[in-house]
């Protein structure tokens, strides 16, 4: 004990170690003692300046390059990210305030940088100009209407259409247009009322997802969810162009049942229906939407009790009803919108002839011989306003011609000149085969002063 406490007290100290004494272990322990030694100094020569500790390892040197690319590929999906979020918050708040018009450039192309200025500028332009020709070529197609020349008046709105694309306006007058040649003269068999209708169809489907596509998402959930709330009304009253694809609709299906078979008529009669609805939700200032609804309900009273069981027992499905009282009322609406429109005062005093209301009915119909002919449409329903008030009054009466005015002119003004063809004398089958009349539009478009004459331009 005396000497152990000696030898630590001394070591402490710093004095001299005793000596250790070598023991000596035999071969397998030496072995194994050996073994030890090399696994916690692997390395030869490999002992620290103490001669204690192991050799530090040495890590790898890290790479750079590859470090950098993740690095630049993180910033460039975070910059993606952050522009997407940009650009959608931009189209919220555009589409949140109506009133201030809609953005035409795409958000990124919305920067006013330097090598990008005479490009957009350069669209704008082309823009413009072609919004002009299309204008002047709805006026010319308007024009048209009034004379009753509708093949002219499509191939006037189908070029609008094409120099602008995205116009509901334009998309739907020329459905319009297509569908009023379903009563044309020169239209005479059931396969081509089907086949204008078709045409006309296709324009207003265009109208109607163009339309859509253009509105915010909301207000497709509202509508879809038949809102009603006060934000919806606030861009509906915004995009008064909205009620033109659906009113386009509905006629075109509406005049396609007449040619069709029992089972098409019954659903394309439960379409035209929503398309009525729809419109007067999109619009419910829209005279011609009530004037679809009153004429869908006229539609259906004429509909007996057997006849409706039928339907149900072999289509499966039943006709929603409707009462002449119910179309009255919507006619009424209609004149109310509109009271210069000949075809809603027609149709009101009709239903009041059938429902024994005689004075109010010649009253209806008197008011609306006063009125002016708009399109094909007013001058046929004119004549049906003179049938009626002839059979009121028990008065002869003969059904005129048919033929329009201007065809009537255009016919005479050929036969005169030895056959020569009119301006406007292609058919409407000629149309649905695909001809068209370039002067058409050339005249339409040097009448409103759109583009110069040939002599000047030469």
């Amino acid at each position: 004990m005396l000497l152990a406490s000696i030898s630590s007290s001394s070591s402490d100290q710093g004095g001299p170690r005793p000596p250790r004494l070598a023991v000596r272990l035999p071969g397998p322990l030496s072995d194994l003692k050996n073994a030890v030694q090399r696994r916690g100094n692997p390395s030869p020569g490999g002992t620290s300046p103490r001669g204690r500790h192991p050799r530090h390892h040495v890590l790898p040197r890290p790479d750079l390059g590859a470090a950098g690319a993740q690095l630049q590929r993180a910033a460039a999906v975070a910059g993606g990210v952050l522009v997407a979020a940009i650009s959608q918050a931009a189209q919220r708040l555009a589409s949140a305030r109506p009133g201030r018009g809609s953005q035409t450039l795409p958000f990124y192309q919305s920067f006013k940088l330097p090598w990008n200025a005479g490009a957009r500028s350069g669209s704008r332009r082309a823009s413009r100009e072609a919004a002009a020709l299309a204008k002047a070529l709805s006026a010319r197609g308007h024009e048209y209407e009034r004379t009753l020349d509708v093949r002219a008046a499509v191939q006037c709105f189908e070029e609008a259409c094409k120099l602008v694309p995205e116009s509901a306006a334009y998309l739907s007058m020329a459905a319009k247009c297509w569908s009023d040649l379903t009563f044309y003269y020169d239209v005479r068999s059931d396969r081509e009322r089907q086949l204008v209708n078709l045409k006309a169809m296709e324009y207003a489907e265009k109208a109607r997802l163009g339309l859509a596509a253009c509105l915010p998402g909301w207000l497709q959930r509202g509508m879809a969810e038949r809102s009603s709330c006060a934000r919806c009304c606030v861009c509906i009253e915004a995009h008064p162009q909205l009620v033109y694809g659906h009113v386009a609709m509905c006629i075109s299906k509406g005049r396609l049942a007449l040619f069709t078979d029992n089972k098409t008529k019954v659903r394309l009669a439960k379409e035209a229906q929503q398309c009525a609805y729809t419109a007067i939700e999109c619009d419910p200032g829209s005279d011609v939407a009530h004037h679809l609804m009153g004429r869908w309900h006229y539609e259906m009273a004429q509909i007996n009790v057997v006849l409706r069981t039928l339907v149900r027992i072999m289509y499966g499905t039943a006709l929603a009803p409707g009462t002449r009282q119910d179309a009255l009322a919507s006619y009424r609406r209609a004149a109310q919108l509109a009271p210069g429109r000949l075809i809603h005062k027609v149709e009101a005093g009709r239903v009041h002839l059938e429902l024994g209301q005689v004075q109010e009915g010649v009253e209806q119909l008197e008011a609306a011989l006063v009125c002016d002919v708009e399109d094909i449409n007013a001058w046929h329903t004119r004549m049906d306003a003179e049938k009626l008030l002839a059979q009121v009054r028990r008065q002869p009466w003969q059904q005129p011609s048919l033929v329009p005015p201007h065809a009537q002119q255009a016919e005479r003004g050929a036969a005169a000149s030895g056959g020569a063809a009119p301006a406007a004398s292609i058919s409407t089958a000629a149309l649905l085969s695909g001809h068209r009349q370039p002067e058409i539009v050339q005249d339409a478009l040097l009448s409103a002063g759109a583009i110069p004459p040939p002599a000047a331009a030469a």
